[in-house]
């Protein structure tokens, strides 16, 4: 149970921190038309908010990794990580900047 809240929370924190877009040549996919050669857009995003994100997450795990699984602190570990995981995937929105006057951005 802990394992897959581990998870959840890995996988919420890609998906919350990801952001601008590099460029990656690979060869066509069979369904694209045009040349041998297709570039990809590919998410890198806000690495070091990743990156802190990711580790904050190991270290609350690994403070109660010598918990028993019928610990309550465990259980209460456990659906704290799933709520974090819920709050980043539903809740978090990153955008860009449009103009330099107002509150404009786009995602």
């Amino acid at each position: 149970m802990a394992l897959a809240a581990y998870r959840h929370v890995l996988r919420s924190t890609r998906i919350a921190f990801q952001g601008l877009a590099s460029q990656h040549t690979s060869p066509r996919f069979p369904l694209d038309s045009g040349s041998d050669i297709h570039t990809h857009i590919w998410i890198l995003g806000d690495v070091r908010l990743l990156t802190a994100a990711r580790h904050e997450a190991r270290k609350d795990f690994d403070t109660n990794r010598s918990l028993s699984s019928s610990n309550p602190e465990a259980a209460a570990g456990i659906a704290h990580a799933e709520d974090v995981a819920r709050i980043l995937r539903q809740n978090v929105v990153q955008g860009e900047k449009v103009s330099e006057e107002g509150e404009k951005y786009r995602k």
